[in-house]
């Protein structure tokens, strides 16, 4: 058997929180494994998941204060659209050209 290891990291802008974790986690950049193992029963290379892994960091400087969780990819997805879509949601203003008219108009 073959497997392979995948990592990423996803920034947060805004605290988060995933499901079966009863804390909030702070917004920030957190390291994201994923363990796949190919499927040797058929002809082309297919890659079936294994498991996923986050490193949940501390404030703390010392590396025995780090963590790590496994997590379903699909919660971990959900929280990351979520995070994404509010840094979307801000409203994009534009400003007239026209002389007296200063007031923002809303860009959609």
């Amino acid at each position: 058997m073959t497997n392979r290891t995948t990592s990423k990291i996803l920034n947060f802008v805004r605290p988060f929180s995933l499901r079966g974790l009863a804390e909030v986690l702070p917004a920030g950049s957190y390291k994201v494994m994923t363990e796949e193992m190919q499927d040797e029963k058929v002809t082309y290379p297919t890659w079936q998941w294994v498991s996923t892994q986050m490193h949940l960091n501390t404030n703390s400087d010392r590396s025995d204060d780090a963590r790590m969780m496994t997590v379903d990819p699909r919660d971990l997805e959900v929280a990351y659209l979520r995070d994404q879509k509010m840094i979307d949601a801000r409203p994009k203003v534009a400003f007239s050209a026209r002389g007296s008219n200063t007031r923002a108009k809303r860009v959609f």
